[in-house]
């Protein structure tokens, strides 16, 4: 069955972001820091993705753990932003100045996801990124691999938007995937977190005023690794409607057992995630593996970064360009958890916050830079690699 649709729209910009995570708002500013028209497509109404609307408002370490700060650039901007108006706990040796006891020492910070939420829209317009929410990316036009457009679904129709540069910050590799980048598909233990308060955590704020504490995350899922997962269940995957229906709504099974055995006026679950709250989805498979190896030096190195895990504190490792992006595929970038990073520590550095925001902030700078100078990414070289880097 074919399915034809008349396209309403045709937009025309330099670079083309889709995702509005923390990666794709990284891209995107940095895009159009770097002189690029661009655009930035989100497919719900709120930009930050995991760090906002999935709840997970844990700043994680811009540090290696031993005091050296490991990222710059944009991921700094990005975690002083949502620590400029909301509650936080950031360490005064980072520049913190809120009352609110840190976690630990390290660059990070619990935040509000709402309040942080709230700021990006401005923030990406008024870094002259043009802003298109509630609208999805149903596939590429793609011509001898290389990407002339994408298709977008909104309350408008079918549109066109047509670009040199394109970004794939979509968090499960929707875009690369359907271009037909090669990509692997990761596996997910069960994991459910809303946010709320309760009599108790009232009490402690009006004693302490520490709203880190006051907002609580309630989780009825699993650990990092999976202790917690239910018994017998496999693995989720994200790559069907039907796993993400079955991931939320057991979710929300798992949470109302638990608040049912609850007295009912001791408590308020504030907020719910509104997006799955996968960890890894799909990730492309680029030039070159980041393997969040300690140590490990790459030519094309584009930036450095820790491990938020306790256990790997001190861990150096470099991100290569390489991972950023396939060769037989010269004008589409990938950022965030979906570079090419196989599963274990790799995977695991590379998808959090900070790590995105830096891996967005390259890929950015690299479309940018492409667009100035008229390349494809094949002809990226040492001299353009010094430009892309971040610290």
């Amino acid at each position: 069955m074919e399915l034809t649709r008349k396209i309403e729209n045709r937009y025309q910009f330099d670079v083309i972001v889709v995702g509005g995570g923390i990666g794709g708002v990284a891209a995107a500013v940095a895009a159009s820091r770097g002189g690029a028209k661009t655009l930035l497509i989100e497919k719900s109404i709120n930009l930050g993705g995991l760090a906002t609307s999935g709840l997970i408002s844990w700043y994680e370490p811009l540090c290696d753990g031993q005091g050296q700060q490991m990222i710059e650039g944009l991921s700094e901007e990005l975690i002083r932003l949502s620590t400029r108006i909301g509650f936080d706990n950031l360490p005064a040796k980072w520049g913190g100045k809120s009352k609110n006891p840190p976690r630990n020492e390290r660059f990070s910070t619990y935040y509000s996801p709402t309040v942080f939420s709230v700021q990006l829209d401005s923030f990406v317009m008024e870094n002259g990124v043009a802003l298109r929410l509630d609208s999805l990316v149903t596939g590429p036009v793609m011509e001898d691999g290389v990407c002339r457009g994408i298709m977008v679904e909104s309350v408008g129709g079918c549109e066109l938007f047509e670009a040199d540069m394109f970004i794939d910050a979509t968090g499960d590799a929707t875009l690369m995937h359907r271009a037909g980048v090669p990509t692997e598909v990761g596996k997910n233990y069960f994991t459910y977190i809303a946010h709320g308060f309760n009599a108790e955590g009232l009490q402690d704020y009006i004693e302490n005023g520490n709203l880190c504490t006051f907002r609580k995350w309630y989780n009825v899922g699993s650990t990092l690794v999976g202790v917690g997962h239910p018994e017998g269940m496999e693995r989720l995957t994200g790559l069907t409607a039907d796993d993400v229906t079955k991931f939320v709504t057991l979710g929300k099974e798992k949470l109302l057992q638990r608040i049912s055995g609850w007295e009912k006026d001791t408590y308020e679950i504030m907020t719910l995630p509104s997006m799955p709250q996968y960890r890894t989805v799909r990730r492309i498979l680029g030039n070159c593996d980041f393997c969040g190896i300690d140590g490990q030096t790459f030519e094309d190195s584009i930036g450095n970064c820790g491990d938020f895990r306790k256990k790997n504190i001190g861990r150096h490792y470099q991100i290569p360009f390489g991972s950023l992006w396939n060769r037989a595929f010269p004008n589409l970038l990938a950022c965030g958890r979906i570079i090419s990073a196989p599963e274990g520590d790799g995977w695991e550095a590379s998808r959090v916050i900070p790590v995105c925001a830096l891996t967005g902030e390259a890929a950015g700078k690299a479309a940018a830079l492409c667009v100035r100078e008229k390349k494809l990414l094949t002809r990226i070289d040492g001299v353009d690699l010094q430009k892309i880097k971040i610290n």
